[in-house]
């Protein structure tokens, strides 16, 4: 089934269009994520079953969205975005330890062009372009620890098609961005410890946790 929907969608967005809109301008719009991924292991050592090394590399990121139709079918809006990504390497044997914090806040104007389906269903292309700094921390551990620091700016350009299904009541829906048909470019000027960087990224892959992200929206309609 979710195979199939991925299949359809980009007909679904072409035959979409003559249905009736089911927005309208002046309605407002605000939507809140928080993703959450990790990953630990545990290495012991065969022999007398001693930990040998601890890794672990989660990240959590907020995000929130404002926006505005100015059409039954468009709408404008601004996302702030935070990621915290905590890293840790231990290597009991070595007395090593490792420990990075690395942090980015981005700032996302975006617009959205909806197809209506029916009054419940509608699919949608997001286009979000903006900044975001970054800033990180590494603390090195053992015989002589050391701390180093880095920041920098980066700018991307993000295309995905999602799918939205509206409440009766019309003032909460829920989304779902498909990744798999999404569309990513970053750049990231020259550094003094790195050079200028260009990145091209598509959304195809064989990873099917990563097609979908889910978030709740709330829609207020303008006062007559």
């Amino acid at each position: 089934m979710k195979k199939l929907f991925l299949l359809l969608l980009p007909g679904m967005m072409l035959l979409a269009g003559s249905a009736e809109a089911q927005f309208q301008k002046g309605v407002k719009y605000w939507g809140a994520t928080i993703n959450f991924r990790g990953e630990f292991s545990r290495h012991t050592d065969e022999y007398d079953g001693l930990d040998m090394r601890k890794t672990s590399n989660p990240t959590v990121t907020p995000e929130a969205q404002l926006g505005w139709f100015v059409s039954g079918k468009t709408m404008l809006g601004v996302g702030l975005k935070y990621s915290l990504n905590y890293q840790k390497d231990d290597q009991s044997p070595l007395d090593y330890e490792v420990r990075a914090f690395n942090q980015s806040l981005q700032l996302l104007p975006f617009i959205r062009q909806y197809y209506t389906l029916n009054d419940r269903w509608s699919i949608f292309i997001h286009g979000e372009l903006g900044p975001a700094y970054s800033w990180s921390k590494t603390k090195n551990g053992g015989l002589v620890p050391s701390t180093s620091k880095s920041d920098y700016w980066q700018y991307g350009l993000n295309v995905k098609p999602g799918v939205v299904y509206t409440f009766p009541n019309k003032k909460w829906s829920l989304e779902a961005y498909t990744n798999f048909l999404a569309l990513n470019f970053n750049y990231l000027p020259s550094r003094p410890d790195a050079d200028r960087q260009f990145n091209f990224r598509t959304g195809l892959t064989t990873d099917f946790p990563s097609y979908f992200s889910l978030r709740i929206a709330r829609y207020i309609q303008p006062k007559n």
